[in-house]
């Protein structure tokens, strides 16, 4: 990772914010930011979660509009269209999420190419850069792999490659890091270091939620709530809040509310707990997903409260572990067993023991904190005379008594978390399985969720399985086991592990770990190689390219021609949907059977009965005797329509009077009926155009009802 540089921060910022504030909806995401961020250096955003960094970023970089304040980036306004139109070109953006900006079906090589067409590079220029690049990162032995098929760190690195392909003034990385692997988090910062090297003027703006991380930046930003703690070097910041750690120091500037009662956490030693074997017991534990391997001949075993760690990065297969430990997943091959009984899905019992806690949010945001307490206290068959002192229990111990009447969507990051652990402990299970519960949470309220955790283990003897991406809580593990590419790599206590491979960090011995289950990782990063070909300015940006559409155009195609059921919904879907268009859809209800009630029996009611004898859409039956037989017809769905002509129909036309006709009409199916009504309106109007250009002077019926 890149080191401080002396004289890091140069004179003309790259970004300067005045009063910048933006909301969705009634989330406050930025409030009255005022920064100037330096130019020339590696400047660094760091705080948990949901705290406004991305969406700053994102401002900065011109992919989101500003609601409130003044942006200037390169030297200019970007809230004018002119000069963004001018600098976006000059800037790369790489969202959060990994290979959030790859096509999965394009190869590495096609991925860059299609971001270098983007930008109107030449195909001997494109040629250049890529080999370039590619060799630099090295991705070159795996040009030609989908994208969808790389690892994280891989995934992070060709993202970059598609960000720089171009040579932009300003570079900026939303959590480049997430996720990834130790060994793959080292290797993409010294490719950073490189490409900084050899081009010492590039502006780098990076998010990021691990303090360590930021620590190795040059210039740092400090984000709480949508505002800035702190600005300036980590050394600077340290020294300011009077701590040795970046850690320390962010919880030193958050607001005393805050950090009230906040203290070091200790791990007591673990008690020797009587029972009935081991707690949780996996042997040869596999899952294959088609040819894909996610987890392969996984062995563990966990004693009765016990916390065990399970470290890897993201798609290592711990996820998957866990819920074939919980009976979620059927295992391939292997077997698990929970408290000396094998996991069955459906052994209700065995699960009544377990409490699981997803990575994701999973409870119902639309009830309050109560209400979801309530909900799974009964699900797990809590005795009804037990369930409201169990809430009042679970809300003092964890801090919910504030929030019980408050909705879950509505609640901040912290809250939510242990709200999702008192919902998984509510039934007092003998083991909680805890997927990544404190990802993206700041670290008061992560010392606090473990302060929970342990109290747990220590007093409860609840046994702890937890996955976990961040070093400092893999350290208060009683063991843990490092995970890569579905194996497990080695099982012990941290500081057994850090003394086995003669490392200072539990990170440095889990990159030791991962350099001998991959040796290609192993591998240098290769310094950049100059090339003689110049590369061009990017093009200025206009309302219609012909370079981009034929970009996009390739992209497509290339996608379409190695995905089947792309293919066949361009080819057959155009011709399906013509025919059902053309043919299937059509609003006309036809062939309506319909009787008549005619209590007139004159040549003038014959001539009104004529428009729908004319008709398509009616079809006559016999017709109507009386009432009874017209209730009983249109009850059977003989008939779907009934008219009735009134006595002396002919003669109130004669005499100027305006006769009603009753229609009945079957509203079984309303849509139906609804079509059959506008039918007979239309056929009334239509016989009644006719008797006025007919006879002026006689009286037209007065309607049908």
């Amino acid at each position: 990772m890149s080191l401080p540089r002396e004289n890091a921060a140069p004179v003309a910022p790259v970004a300067n914010l005045a009063g910048l504030s933006h909301h969705y909806g009634k989330t406050v995401a930025l409030e009255g930011v005022n920064l100037a961020v330096p130019s020339g250096c590696m400047v660094g955003f760091f705080g948990p979660d949901g705290v406004g960094k991305s969406t700053l970023l994102a401002v900065i970089a011109g992919v989101r509009k500003i609601q409130k304040g003044t942006v200037e980036v390169l030297g200019g306004n970007m809230a004018r269209a002119a000069h963004r139109r001018a600098v976006c070109p000059c800037i790369a953006y790489m969202p959060q999420g990994l290979g959030r900006n790859l096509y999965a079906t394009l190869s590495v090589y096609e991925n860059v190419d299609f971001f270098g067409r983007l930008f109107g590079q030449s195909r001997a220029e494109r040629a250049s850069r890529i080999a370039e690049l590619l060799d630099s990162t090295g991705l070159a032995p795996f040009a030609d792999r989908p994208a969808g098929k790389l690892s994280g760190g891989m995934k992070q690195k060709l993202g970059l490659c598609c960000a720089l392909i171009h040579d932009p003034d300003l570079l900026i990385l939303d959590e480049p890091t997430t996720g990834v692997d130790p060994l793959s988090r080292r290797q993409f910062w010294q490719l950073i270091d490189r490409i900084r090297t050899r081009r010492s003027g590039m502006s780098v703006l990076v998010s990021t939620a691990y303090m360590d991380e930021a620590e190795g930046f040059d210039w740092l930003v400090g984000m709480d709530a949508g505002k800035l703690l702190a600005a300036g070097t980590a050394d600077e910041i340290k020294a300011k809040t009077g701590t040795s750690s970046l850690e320390a120091a962010f919880i030193a500037l958050l607001p005393e509310e805050k950090r009230r009662g906040h203290h070091t956490i200790t791990v007591p030693p673990r008690k020797a707990w009587t029972g009935d074997g081991a707690a949780i017991e996996a042997q040869g534990l596999t899952k294959n997903f088609g040819d894909f391997t996610a987890v392969d001949r996984v062995s563990f075993r966990i004693d009765r409260g016990e916390i065990f760690g399970f470290l890897g990065s993201n798609g290592c297969g711990k996820t998957t572990t866990m819920k074939m430990m919980t009976g979620l997943l059927p295992a391939t091959e292997g077997q698990v067993r929970l408290f000396g009984r094998e996991v069955d899905a459906h052994d209700i019992e065995t699960r009544k023991r377990v409490g699981f806690m997803s990575q994701a949010f999973s409870l119902y945001t639309e009830l309050t904190v109560k209400q979801n307490l309530d909900l799974h206290a009964r699900l797990f068959h809590l005795p009804a005379k037990r369930v409201a002192s169990r809430i009042a229990e679970l809300a003092g111990e964890f801090g919910l008594g504030d929030y019980l009447d408050d909705l879950a969507e509505d609640l901040p990051l912290g809250i939510r978390q242990r709200l999702s652990l008192a919902v998984a402990v509510i039934h007092e299970p003998e083991m909680l399985i805890l997927d990544e519960p404190t990802s993206g949470v700041d670290p008061v309220a992560r010392d606090r969720f473990w302060e929970l955790l342990i109290k747990l283990s220590r007093d409860s003897g609840v046994t702890i399985f937890i996955s976990t991406h961040f070093m400092n809580e893999a350290k208060r593990c009683d063991r843990i086991s490092l995970m890569h590419a579905g194996k497990v790599l080695a099982c012990d206590e941290p500081a057994a592990l850090i003394r086995a491979r003669g490392k200072s960090t539990l990170e440095e011995t889990f990159i030791a770990y991962l350099e001998d289950a991959a040796p290609e990782s192993r591998s240098e990063l290769r310094e950049p190689v100059e090339t003689s070909l110049p590369v061009a300015a990017p093009p200025r940006a206009r309302a219609f390219s012909l370079r981009r559409l034929l970009a996009y155009a390739g992209r497509e195609t290339l996608e379409i021609r190695r995905d089947p059921i792309r293919l066949a919904f361009a080819l057959l879907g155009p011709m399906l949907l013509l025919i059902v268009l053309g043919y299937g859809i059509s609003f006309d209800v036809e062939h309506l059977s319909y009787g008549v009630l005619d209590r007139d029996q004159t040549t003038v009611s014959r001539n009104y009965l004529e428009n729908f004898t004319g008709s398509r859409y009616f079809r006559e039956r016999p017709p109507i005797r009386d009432y009874d037989e017209l209730d009983r017809r249109m009850e059977s769905g003989e008939l779907r329509v009934a008219v009735e002509i009134p006595p002396e129909f002919a003669k109130d036309l004669k005499r100027g009077r305006s006769p009603n006709v009753s229609v009945w009409i079957d509203g079984a199916m309303p849509s139906r009926g609804e079509t059959m009504r506008e039918y007979v309106q239309g056929l009334h109007r239509l016989y009644l155009n006719n008797l006025q250009r007919g006879s002026p002077t006689t009286a037209a019926p007065a309607g049908i009802q």
